[in-house]
């Protein structure tokens, strides 16, 4: 029996980890890549790509600030944001595009920032 550890091995046209056990292939670990570098080209200089193997290959990038990550979604793509490093984020929205994705992320964001700066002038002003 195999270590079951997340280091993927290329067998033939496979190239899957064995605690992943889905039977990943070389083919689409190279699309998920292909498609991480064009998403992080889009968004422009220094967005980091970000391919991981979990029953399947998956894909995203990162920001140079690190705060805000973009993953594909369906039709479209999910944007989150939060403290770098963290997986997801505080804030997350959908978005038919990156960059509506992101806009919409970052003002629900600010929307909340706002009613939490309302909260804490009412506590000043008590």
């Amino acid at each position: 029996m195999r270590n079951l550890s997340w280091e993927p091995i290329e067998e033939g046209d496979a190239f899957c980890a064995p605690a992943c056990g889905h039977g990943c292939t070389t083919k689409e670990y190279d699309i998920a890549g292909a498609k991480a570098e064009v998403l992080a080209q889009t968004l422009g200089p220094d967005w980091t790509p970000r391919v991981w193997e979990n029953l399947g290959w998956h894909y995203a990038v990162r920001s140079p600030c690190g705060h805000l990550s973009v993953h594909p979604s369906g039709i479209g793509f999910i944007a989150f944001l939060g403290e770098p490093g963290d997986i997801g984020g505080r804030w997350a929205e959908h978005g038919n595009t990156p960059q509506e994705a992101i806009d919409a992320t970052v003002g629900v964001a600010v929307a909340e920032y706002k009613k939490i700066g309302a909260i804490i002038k009412g506590l000043a002003e008590d």
